[in-house]
This record gives structure tokens, C-alpha cells and sequence, in this order.
């Protein structure tokens, strides 16, 4: 499987982005997932504690590790083959905005009033439509709020992707997705995501960190840039 592309899709598809920043609540453990694009599949790891999180996407034998600090407004995304990693500020939540966010689009939100237990959490059924696209959530109170980095990798320029509307009404309701399926148009199913376990264990504070035997990374000057990072805005 090509992991970059896959995470392209991947990240793309949930594009949280970090731009809630208000810290998560109280919360802390572990949630796994599996996400399903027409890419592939592949098993994401989400760990919180203290307005820490930690996302990690597996694929190809490979692991993309994206550490986000809420007080301090960084990402640290690692780069485990290197043994180095790269830092980031989170982007600031005005400027991010994705397919239905914008004026005049707003999208139809529909709280189903149905429920369901997964994994021991009492979850709402939330259907948010949009243009052609159609996202079933559904979202469990009290584990926080979900945040994914949507980098897409080292050359992202810093920059958060852009939200979609269901991950925005997520966000805005305090709601934790434990399952969400999008379908676009005619119908078809172009994504999922869904929680398998949840371990209320409080994380270890070493994996909200870089390893000590890791190195930063530094995007370098171009010439002619004045000595500006052009990723850096």
C-alpha cells in the first residue's frame, strides 16, 4: 500500500486538524480505530491525556506518529525511520474552513435522537449533509475532542487542512466519534472510521514526547528567500 497517498486520503478525510484548541476534557486513555478509504485500510491509534494527544497511523509497516500540544499551540509530527522529528504551531482556527463552512453553506445537521452502545459508550446518531456528501456519525459524550493533525506530511507548510462539516459539528457539540461512514454522490460509501477498543489506562507521559534519541529536524533556507523557511507560513 502507498502510505503517503493512503494518509493523504486518510487525513484528508478526518481534517480535525487541531483547530478546535480549546483542550480537550478530562478524559484520558486509549482509543483504537480502523479507517476504511477506498485506499485501503488501516488500524489508528488516538491517545489523550492532560490536553495531550497522540495520533498514529499504521500502513505498510510504517507509522506516522503526530504529537499535538494544546497549551503550547505546537504538532510534533514523528518521522520514526529518521529518528527525527519536525515541530509545527497549530493554526490559528479562523483560518481554517472547509466544504461547508463556508457563507451560505451551511449544512443540514439532523440529531437522529438514536442511540447506540458502542464499545460501553452511549452514542447519538448524527447525520450531517452537505452538497452531495452525506456523513453518519455517531458520537459519544464525555472522551474529549477528537483532533487529527491532517498534516499529510513534512511539506504540509505548517497548515491544517480544512475541516469538513461533520468533523466542525463534532467539535462545536463535544461529541467524540466512535463511528462515522460518509457516502457521496449516487450514494456510494467513501469512508469510514470506527472505534474497536477503548482502554481508559492513564497513557504514559513519555508518548506525549519525542524520543530522547530522536533529533529535530530543521526545514532549511532556500536561497533567495532572504533566509526564510518557505514552509514556515
Amino acid at each position: 500500500m502507498n502510505l503517503p497517498r493512503f494518509l493523504g486520503c486518510s487525513l484528508a478525510a478526518l481534517a480535525l486538524a487541531a483547530t478546535g484548541l480549546a483542550a480537550p476534557q478530562a478524559f484520558e486513555g486509549t482509543v483504537r480505530f480502523t479507517m476504511t478509504t477506498p485506499h485501503g485500510t488501516v488500524p489508528m491509534t488516538y491517545v489523550m491525556k492532560d490536553g495531550l494527544v497522540r495520533t498514529e497511523i499504521e500502513a505498510g509497516g510504517q507509522t506516522v506518529a503526530m504529537l499535538m500540544d494544546f497549551a503550547k499551540r505546537e504538532m510534533t509530527m514523528l518521522m520514526p525511520q529518521q529518528k527525527m522529528y519536525m515541530v509545527h504551531p497549530l493554526p490559528d482556527p479562523a483560518a481554517a474552513s472547509g466544504p461547508g463552512q463556508e457563507a451560505g453553506s451551511a449544512p443540514d445537521v439532523q440529531l437522529t435522537g438514536q442511540y447506540e452502545t458502542i464499545l460501553g459508550y452511549k452514542c447519538q446518531k448524527i447525520v450531517v449533509k452537505t452538497g452531495d456528501t452525506v456523513a453518519e456519525i455517531w458520537g459519544a459524550e464525555g472522551l474529549g475532542l477528537f483532533m487529527n493533525p491532517g498534516m499529510g506530511g513534512p511539506m504540509g507548510r505548517g497548515r491544517a487542512a480544512p475541516r469538513s462539516a461533520w468533523e466542525a459539528e463534532m467539535v462545536k457539540r463535544g461529541f467524540f466519534p466512535l463511528r462515522v461512514v460518509t457516502h457521496g454522490t449516487g450514494g456510494q460509501e467513501t469512508f469510514k472510521m470506527e472505534a474497536t477498543a477503548i482502554d481508559t489506562t492513564a497513557p504514559d507521559a513519555s508518548l506525549f514526547a519525542p524520543p530522547p534519541d530522536y533529533k529535530k529536524f530543521e526545514m532549511p533556507a532556500m536561497p533567495g528567500l532572504g533566509g526564510m523557511n518557505p514552509f514556515s507560513h
